[in-house]
């Protein structure tokens, strides 16, 4: 059995990660999740592009919203909204080693 999948695709952690921490640089993203900033500020684009996160500038930095509203994209879990689920998936923000899940 191989220990190398998550049941979350990228988008999804991205997602909960901004969820916890809205405040979150690319940079804290790509060292918490161990993807890359290109990977990290794409995933931000379609989270936007798709209604789920709306990012603000602030100063030279951004602020992400998630929209509660919004529901999953699967036909399966299109009934489904993010505030449904969101507060009971909150990752911890916290890391204390670069996480690295490709090589």
């Amino acid at each position: 059995m191989s220990e190398k999948w998550t049941l979350l695709t990228s988008h999804g952690h991205v997602l909960f990660y901004v969820a916890s921490d809205p405040d979150a640089t690319v940079r804290q993203i790509t060292d918490a999740l161990g993807i890359s900033e290109r990977r990290v500020s794409t995933i931000l684009h379609d989270l936007e592009a798709g209604g789920m996160v709306r990012s603000t500038r602030v100063g030279v930095g951004k602020h992400h919203e998630v929209n509660p509203e919004a529901t999953f994209r699967h036909p399966t879990l299109g009934h489904v909204r993010l505030q449904d689920v969101l507060g009971k998936l909150r990752p911890r923000v916290v890391v204390t080693e670069q996480v690295r899940w490709r090589r």
